[in-house]
């Protein structure tokens, strides 16, 4: 046999040991999502549906609830994708600089990452509480404030807690990225720094962050795909309200299906959100492909 057949052979063998990963992939992403995109096409009301084509897109698109939602959803994101960056940043480097409690100190920063979202919305919900909540007896009792704070009773104070949950439960993601790239750098980079008589300001601007800059840019780029599609924190502490104040797009594509009885709409607001989420998507593959190119030329 030739070697060209036998490589053919070879090559039809592999195909029929990955078949059944791509039938499983098929089944559970692209079936769903063609489903979706099929339903975004109709007009859906009870068993009655109608073929409209675009139609929901073009309402959507029209429609001052969805920008307002998107304008939620930038700023919901925005917040906590750099809070989640600093603070995370700033943990990574207090544990890489501890010789103490190391271990414990990382199961403790990364207790709010392991509960679930809903769960962990729940137990905050109870600390907001605006008669019983912890959160408000601490702020009285330090006189911060002199009455009861309905948290997510207003649109500005919701959005705030809702982000201050969100990071509380983002930033051991980015702290444990961080923590892993900081135990990645040579510490003879750093016994250099210091010979020649770099403080801790200038390790961290010419060692650390030059070290870390590609790692920042991947962890933000995911951060930001998780946090714009999130919705369970939302969706157990505000479900969107008040006023529409913390409707992210996932909140908007929830409350159109399933309390306006909309699906081709909300079809339609999930291709949508879908597309954004791509977009960030292909930033972070051809930032991944461009640090593999500058590694190779190196």
């Amino acid at each position: 046999m030739s070697r060209s057949a036998w490589g053919g052979r070879n090559r039809r063998y592999g195909y029929l040991f990955i078949a059944p990963v791509l039938l499983f992939l098929g089944a559970v992403i692209v079936v769903p999502l063609g489903h979706a995109f099929w339903t975004s096409l109709h007009r859906v009301r009870g068993l009655n549906t109608t073929f409209v084509g675009l139609d929901n897109y073009r309402r959507a698109l029209t429609d001052d609830a969805f920008w307002h939602s998107l304008g939620v959803s930038l700023t919901f994101t925005g917040i906590s994708v750099a809070l989640h960056l600093i603070l995370g940043l700033g943990l990574a480097l207090l544990l890489n600089e501890l010789r103490f409690a190391r271990t414990a100190l990382r199961i403790a920063f990364l207790t709010p990452w392991m509960i679930a979202p809903a769960v962990g919305a729940t137990i905050w919900l109870w600390l907001l509480e605006p008669q019983f909540g912890v959160v408000n007896y601490l702020l009285r009792a330090a006189h911060v404030v002199s009455a009861p704070v309905a948290w997510l009773g207003e649109p500005a104070t919701a959005l705030g807690a809702i982000i201050a949950v969100d990071v509380w439960r983002g930033v051991p993601f980015v702290m444990l990225l961080m923590l892993a790239g900081l135990q990645t750098i040579p510490a003879e980079q750093y016994e250099a720094a210091s010979m020649d008589g770099a403080g801790a300001r200038q390790r961290f601007a010419y060692v650390t962050w030059p070290n870390l800059r590609y790692l920042v840019v991947v962890a933000s780029t995911l951060d930001i795909i998780n946090t714009i599609r999130h919705y369970d924190i939302i969706g157990v502490m505000t479900g969107g309200g008040p006023a529409g104040g913390t409707e992210v797009l996932p909140a908007l594509l929830y409350n159109t299906a399933f309390r306006a009885n909309r699906f081709g709409d909300a079809a339609a607001i999930g291709v949508l959100l879908l597309v954004l989420v791509l977009a960030f998507a292909i930033v972070y593959v051809k930032v991944a492909r461009l640090d593999r190119v500058d590694g190779a030329a190196r």
